[in-house]
């Protein structure tokens, strides 16, 4: 299952998401989305589990959590979103 991360740090990364999300499943993915001119993280994320259960227990356990000073959101990334990844 592959999960939105929104409203990140701008200063957040992948590892530090690795991190957050690794206690409540294996992480077959993580990608901050980043600006392709300045390279800047645009604040939102995705992360692909290979538990849909443990993916469903993150979006419980970590939605509207503090982060980073930020309240982040996490929830199933809907249809569009999972075409627009980039995973390279």
């Amino acid at each position: 299952m592959i999960l939105f991360v929104g409203n990140l740090s701008r200063l957040t990364t992948e590892e530090e998401l690795r991190t957050l999300f690794s206690p409540f499943g294996d992480i077959i993915k993580a990608r901050v989305m980043v600006d392709k001119i300045t390279r800047w993280s645009r604040g939102y994320a995705y992360i692909h589990m290979s538990d849909p259960q443990a993916a469903g227990n993150a979006v419980k356990k970590l939605n509207s959590t503090s982060f980073m000073d930020s309240f982040i959101m996490v929830g199933p990334a809907n249809t569009k979103q999972l075409h627009s990844i980039d995973w390279s």
